[in-house]
């Protein structure tokens, strides 16, 4: 190395000129070698870095130029628990939240959407009570989140339909308390179709649920998780097999092209090499993660800092859409808001909503605030070949739940 090093030193100590075209060549190229060392330590990279380069070489995230109306799905992994204490943190939670998403509405006037995606494992049945006051109040939706480490088909279908009644039973992911639950989804630990040894031992899982009313999963990108398909940016179709992560392979969703199958609908994931948290945490690479960037950071000065216009800018031109409808982009965001409940509500939900009207505003975007159920819904009206002002279509194949309709709370 000394022999190297040596001669390499004296050369460019005899060729200033050229020294500082090496300096100014390793400051430019940092963040591409930082990102791509980051990538490389990632722990399963392996199933999705490949995928990334492949489109980002082919140019498919460069579309933002395309983008008309942008719909924005906010899809929190909601977990507060069990007993009193829960209940107290999921009410402290909710006020808050109702306060902050007052001054925040999209180009047609409505108010920002959550999807509170609640875990049938940690289901206290007064916390969900809760949850359909605040869907009751216009201020999003419920759908289904499972940690679970089932091993019998049977066993996770009979628990499966005894905690979809406790849905239903709320006014969640029903038309009327009669009907059939029609719902979405999202794998706790990222473990979808038994994909995760140890975390979810059910093959036939997407079969299962697809039996009992679930039409789509929202799960991914999940990065650090051997669930990660190696589709991503898209919104797709799979079809259940007897092996584990059926869902690896698929069809892509196409314009005027109606399709069967079980609907995975994934967020943006990137490289952000204009972060200001490039060289710390693992920052560079971007999941579309609404709490995720601060990790073991203290919280910042400015929580602006994590949602400038580069970042809106990147998850508009990774560009998740149908195939063939450019115009409409769908941007995913997942969090874990009530863990992260202070980060959220102290000023990070606030200035992602800042961020993304801002960048919408100076664009001549539409934005569009969406629940998960209303975004599946879009995706199924471009497949039919309707056009016309998106929010005709919010309700067009799942109906708005029970908890969203006018005689919900004169019924209960």
């Amino acid at each position: 190395m000394k022999r190297l090093i040596g001669p390499a030193a004296g050369y460019l100590r005899a060729h200033p000129r050229r020294a500082l075209m090496f300096v100014l060549f390793l400051i430019m190229a940092l963040p591409f070698l930082w990102t791509a060392a980051k990538v490389a330590r990632s722990p399963h990279s392996n199933l999705w870095a490949g995928s990334y380069f492949k489109g980002l070489l082919a140019g498919e995230y460069s579309l933002a130029d395309k983008t008309t109306d942008l719909f924005f799905i906010m899809c929190d992994h909601w977990e507060p628990g069990r007993g009193p204490e829960a209940v107290a943190r999921s009410k402290n939670w909710l006020d808050r939240y109702r306060q902050l998403v007052e001054g925040h509405t999209d180009s047609d006037g409505r108010r920002f959407q959550y999807t509170w995606y609640y875990p049938i494992d940690r289901m206290d049945d007064n916390v969900l009570d809760q949850l359909a006051g605040a869907a009751a109040d216009d201020l999003g939706e419920i759908e289904v989140h499972w940690h679970h480490n089932h091993n019998s088909s049977q066993e996770f279908s009979d628990d499966l339909a005894a905690a979809l009644k406790k849905f239903a039973a709320v006014g969640a992911l029903v038309e009327f308390p009669s009907a059939e639950p029609q719902w979405n989804f999202i794998h706790g630990n990222w473990a979808l179709d038994g994909s995760s040894p140890g975390q979810c031992g059910i093959n036939n899982e997407i079969s299962i649920m697809q039996n009992q009313g679930c039409y789509a999963d929202f799960t991914f990108p999940a990065i650090e998780a051997t669930g990660q398909p190696k589709i991503i940016n898209s919104i797709y179709y799979t079809h259940d097999t007897p092996e584990p992560k059926s869902y690896n392979t698929g069809h892509l969703a196409q314009a005027g092209k109606p399709q069967d199958g079980f609907m995975i609908f994934q967020g943006p994931l990137g490289m952000d090499f204009r972060n200001p948290l490039l060289l710390i945490e693992s920052a560079a690479i971007d999941n579309a993660e609404g709490t995720g960037l601060v990790g073991k950071l203290r919280p910042p000065k400015n929580y602006a800092d994590y949602f400038k216009t580069s970042r809106i800018a990147l998850w508009d031109n990774i560009h998740v859409s149908v195939q063939g409808k450019p115009e409409w982009c769908f941007v995913k965001v997942h969090a874990h808001g009530h863990q992260d409940m202070d980060i959220l509500l102290d000023g990070q939900l606030e200035a992602m909503l800042d961020g993304v009207e801002g960048y919408c505003e100076d664009r001549n975007i539409r934005l569009h605030y969406v629940t998960a159920r209303e975004a599946c819904n879009l995706v199924w009206a471009v497949e039919k070949g309707l056009t016309g002002t998106p929010s005709q279509y919010y309700d067009l194949v799942v109906p708005r739940p029970w908890n969203r309709q006018p005689g919900f709370k004169e019924g209960k």
